[in-house]
């Protein structure tokens, strides 16, 4: 085991985890659920599902932080998202949300028919194919030619536009960290420009990016697991907040111990915590 994953972060995630899955079944049980509830519930499962991941790799003291820290910019974006969408209220909040989840639908059905048209593109000359791949030439060809692809030049371009208003540094409002009403959209937005540096730097153990030769040498399994918590508290509680559950006793107990836990202020000095996310003196 590695003694380096503090049993007070590790015993935050899963009471983390377990207050999400109560209210995930409550939520599934319901009809019909806005769209900001489906939005940030699924933005929250990315959290969790990735900090998990990440902490199981950090208690085998054998695994390098490389990979930790690179899922944990999976937890940044998804709680990005979600702070995005709840940082609105009403119908623009809605809005936000209807459109991130048609966004779900459009990506899986561009990636799909762009790898139907590429088969089609493939087998289109039979000589191109592999000694290996000729005896499935007329399954293949069976196969694609069964699904239309006809509109996957404007299924792109539609897919293009919404993506752009879900880029990381769009929705976290990167151009805005000096106007004081950004920073006040929302009770966590005053994070993101302490976090956007936390993604900075794992964007480089995603790519191949050289730099990584020296963030590494930065890396502490403490702040890893503490930005991973953290993260991952976000997009719970932008859940609840969807769910008009943020003042859950379960749930502000959990930010007063992630937002209180000492590490030295290495990752979010006391004076840049929100007021809301600070334990009372």
């Amino acid at each position: 085991m590695n003694q380096a994953v503090d049993p007070e972060l590790r015993a935050i995630h899963f009471e983390a985890l377990n207050l999400y899955n109560r209210e995930i079944s409550i939520a599934r049980s319901v009809p019909t659920i806005a769209d900001s509830i489906r939005a940030t519930s699924f933005l929250a499962e990315q959290a969790t599902i990735f900090a998990d991941a990440a902490l199981i790799l950090m208690e085998d003291a054998r695994q390098p932080l490389n990979v930790p820290a690179a899922l944990l910019r999976t937890c940044l974006e998804a709680q990005a998202r979600s702070n995005h969408i709840i940082a609105a209220k009403g119908g623009e909040r809605e809005n936000r949300a209807s459109e991130l989840v048609k966004l779900m639908h459009i990506g899986h059905e561009y990636y799909y028919k762009s790898a139907i048209q590429q088969m089609k593109d493939f087998i289109s000359d039979e000589s191109k194919l592999l000694p290996r791949d000729r005896p499935y030439f007329a399954g293949m060809k069976s196969m694609a030619n069964e699904i239309d692809t006809s509109n996957l030049v404007p299924l792109k371009r539609q897919y293009k536009q919404i993506s752009n208003n879900w880029t990381y540094g769009k929705v976290i409002e990167r151009d805005k960290f000096s106007d004081p009403a950004s920073l006040n959209r929302s009770e966590v937005q005053p994070l993101q420009p302490m976090l956007d540096l936390t993604y900075m730097q794992c964007c480089a153990f995603v790519h191949c990016d050289p730099a990584s030769i020296q963030h590494r040498q930065l890396l502490t399994p403490v702040s890893v697991v503490y930005s991973l918590v953290l993260t991952e508290m976000i997009t719970i509680f932008c859940f609840f907040v969807a769910l008009g559950k943020e003042k859950d006793q379960d749930l502000v107990n959990l930010k007063k111990r992630i937002m209180t836990f000492d590490i030295n202020e290495r990752i979010l000095p006391k004076k840049d915590i929100p007021a809301n996310w600070s334990h009372p003196s």
